[in-house]
């Protein structure tokens, strides 16, 4: 390499001062057009690209932030007094008003934002409850169906024995006079038809008597002396009317013998009910002698409340069971259902028709009546779901995972175990049948824990979650 190549290499004064030489192209050389442009664009990509990424950060990170607190709500602990459940505390301890120690208590928000809002419950003062499957088996809570059944058809009924009024018999005289021996002086004696009850002496029943035989004897004399005489004389229809036997008026047509004394015989096979009069008193027409009733059939009168009145119907059947006959039901049907109500009790009368022919029942016995009819179905859940509190009536209905809603309800008829469902519920929910005393109480706790919770503290009471100030030194 000769000298000159090594100026050219160095660009030292060598390349500059050779005559006829290509000059050097100077150090810095001006950018080509729109290199200004390029270089410009090229930061606004990049620090788009930036903010794109701060972007995706940012939404990642806040996407995860509530995720994450809800699931520390979802089991976030709080302290609680088991002795005042309106003091909750964040931090273990001891209760500020009566030191015993705090018991942690797991608050189930997730749940509770879930099925406990599809499921609050309409009940004033209760809240729903969500009790784990270890304590529902361990209090004996037992659940039923809602289901549709016949009901209705079912009452129990209180009755008294009485007389069938249409077997009852009045012994009379239409004429006056005085009893002059009683032939039967004791009430509840069985008679039988027939048998002589009483005699008495009667001058107006003579002197009728008397009117006939010279009737009679006329007549006679009449017909021996080849007149005819026409009708039946007037006397005769007299004692008649009196009430004068036909064997005492064939007597009177045979023997021609006028007696003051008349025998009054029963016209039944009964029961002497009632004996009104004494040897020796004086009767008139309108003197009842004897009351008497033939207890081959007798009636058994129930007293129906005004409520049950349109579920009885005549002809359906009906069971009398009395203490006095332990172990004996007697079968009938209902015969009346008396149109009117006592004022005294705001009842209707009930009347079962039944055959006594063993003489059994006896006009005065108490006992039970029982009414069963074809009832129509109608929506039912047995009486121990519902609690009725004077005010409300409700149920607890049963859901899944553990979940007890309160739901209030409208009851209708009772039978039995049974109670009709008339608003609240439908056919198909499952409701607590036994132990819902259990969860009513927890759910008054847990509804008045949230209300107090709402509510301002009372005055001197300390604040929920915060202990009372501490107290001056002496």
């Amino acid at each position: 390499m000769n000298e000159l190549d090594r100026d050219r290499e160095a660009g030292g004064p060598a390349s500059a001062g050779a005559g006829g030489a290509t000059p050097a192209p100077p150090a810095h050389a001006p950018p080509p057009r729109g290199a200004g442009f390029m270089n410009a664009l090229r930061w606004v990509l990049f620090a788009g690209l930036l903010l794109l990424a701060a972007v995706s950060v940012g939404s990642y990170v806040l996407s995860r932030q509530p995720k994450t607190a809800a699931k520390r709500a979802a089991h976030r602990v709080i302290y609680q007094c088991p002795m005042h459940p309106s003091y909750t505390s964040e931090k273990p301890g001891e209760c500020p008003i009566c030191g015993m120690t705090l018991e942690p208590v797991e608050l189930d928000d997730a749940h509770a934002a879930g099925a406990g809002a599809s499921h609050a419950g309409d009940v004033p003062g209760l809240a729903s409850v969500q009790i784990t499957p270890e304590r529902v088996q361990l209090i004996g809570v037992r659940t039923a169906r809602v289901e549709r059944r016949p009901l209705g058809s079912r009452l129990d009924l209180v009755g008294v024995v009485a007389p069938d009024e249409a077997l009852l018999r009045r012994v009379q005289i239409k004429v006056s006079g005085w009893v002059q021996q009683l032939l039967v002086s004791r009430t509840g004696e069985q008679v039988t038809v027939g048998q002589p009850l009483v005699l008495i002496q009667s001058p107006e029943l003579y002197q009728s008597e008397q009117e006939f035989l010279i009737e009679y004897e006329a007549r006679d004399s009449l017909a021996h002396g080849g007149h005819e005489a026409g009708g039946q004389p007037a006397s005769l229809e007299r004692l008649r009317l009196l009430g004068i036997p036909e064997e005492e008026i064939m007597r009177l047509e045979r023997e021609r013998v006028a007696v003051p004394v008349i025998t009054l015989k029963s016209g039944v096979n009964g029961t002497v009910l009632e004996r009104a009069v004494v040897e020796g008193q004086y009767v008139g027409a309108d003197t009842p002698l004897f009351s008497l009733a033939d207890l081959s059939r007798v009636w058994v009168l129930a007293d129906l409340y005004e409520m049950d009145y349109g579920r009885v119907k005549v002809g359906e059947r009906a069971r009398f069971t009395t203490d006095a006959l332990p172990g004996r039901d007697i079968e009938g049907r209902v015969d009346f259902v008396y149109p009117t109500v006592s004022s005294e009790t705001r009842t209707v009368k009930l009347r079962v028709s039944l055959d006594n022919g063993e003489g059994l029942l006896r006009p005065g016995m108490y006992g039970r009546v029982l009414v069963t009819g074809a009832g129509a179905p109608v929506l039912a859940v047995t009486s121990e779901a519902v609690v009725n509190t004077g005010e409300h009536a409700y149920v607890f209905v049963a859901h899944g995972g553990g979940h007890f809603e309160p739901r209030m309800v409208s009851v209708g008829l009772q039978d039995g175990d049974q109670v009709q469902i008339l608003a609240g519920l439908a056919e198909g929910d499952t409701v607590v049948s036994s132990a819902s005393f259990l969860i009513d109480s927890e759910s008054r706790l847990k509804a008045a824990i949230a209300g107090m919770g709402k509510q301002p503290s009372m005055p001197g009471m300390p604040e929920m979650g915060k202990a009372p100030p501490p107290a001056h030194p002496h």
